[in-house]
């Protein structure tokens, strides 16, 4: 997919500035990369917490929990560790196109 965009020169002067680039549009790709990576330490943050919680990896939380009633806080946790582990898998995805 190939978009042209038309930048005005301070912002691609100030692009250039922030991520040391010589491209605007490396520039852009730069910080989209890093934009990706403060997510995925968000969410890795939010998984190694809950597996620390609960002493083991998703997966097997799942295994265990998937046929159980769930008091409150351990469906919050097993809904926020879900979709933890889903936007890693999404944002490693996303960085592998990038690099």
């Amino acid at each position: 997919m190939s978009n042209n965009v038309v930048l005005s020169d301070n912002l691609q002067k100030e692009l250039i500035n922030i991520t040391k680039k010589t491209d605007a549009a490396d520039a852009i790709k730069e910080l989209v990369y890093r934009e990706l990576i403060r997510k995925r330490n968000k969410y890795t943050f939010v998984v190694n917490n809950l597996e620390r919680k609960y002493s083991v990896k998703f997966t097997d939380f799942e295994k265990a929990h998937k046929d159980r009633k769930m008091d409150y806080e351990t469906e919050r946790d097993y809904l926020e560790w879900d979709m933890a582990v889903t936007v890693l898998e999404d944002i490693e995805e996303e960085i592998s196109e990038i690099e």
